[in-house]
């Protein structure tokens, strides 16, 4: 249960319409009453400190950007803010682990289908070698291969980034892809 009695709760719901007309100061107030709190849930969730520091912004940021859409009668303030970060938290674990299994599948393209264990001076070969591989993408597929690989966009969000149609996307995760593992194959 939270610390919060009746007139705190009551305060929080003030701060929240304040935010909603665009009161800073209402939102500085807010954060200063949950911070802690978010903190506490979000490290729960994903222990590392800068992951639950971004989230815990990220978390107020959308606060400030949803105010107006807050609504009394389907719960408090509280709940509103703890239902944010964790979904903020869940939703960076999920990128994290969609990240690293497409770099380790990545990894695995370029390494081409070995199944021994490559000594530590053959895994600075092949981060050398995919560095040097996307380097000889265009732009467009390295920009849209980074944002899908390494920052974990849907292809739909890469078009937003790129301002491009979601069809041009397509077509540059295609080819860069094609065009890594044709390189990759060169230097088996």
């Amino acid at each position: 249960m939270l610390p919060f009695d009746a007139d705190a709760l009551r305060q929080h719901r003030i701060w929240v319409n304040r935010m909603a007309s665009g009161d800073a100061e209402a939102l500085t107030e807010l954060h200063h009453a949950y911070v802690s709190i978010l903190f506490g849930i979000a490290r729960r969730i994903l222990h590392d400190p800068e992951d639950v520091r971004e989230v815990v912004q990220d978390t107020f940021v959308k606060a400030w950007n949803q105010a107006g859409q807050y609504r009394p009668e389907r719960g408090e303030v509280s709940a509103w803010l703890v239902f944010m970060v964790r979904n903020t938290a869940i939703d960076r674990l999920r990128q994290r682990t969609r990240r690293a299994h497409a770099v380790a599948g990545l990894a695995d393209d370029l390494a081409g289908e070995q199944d021994l264990q490559p000594a530590p001076h053959e895994d600075a070969e092949r981060r050398d070698l995919l560095a040097h591989t996307l380097t000889e993408l265009s732009t467009e597929q390295r920009r849209a291969l980074e944002l899908a690989f390494f920052n974990g966009c849907s292809q739909h969000e890469i078009a937003q980034a790129m301002s491009a149609p979601v069809g041009n996307v397509k077509n540059y995760l295609r080819r860069g892809l094609l065009k890594l593992r044709q390189l990759a194959s060169r230097h088996d």
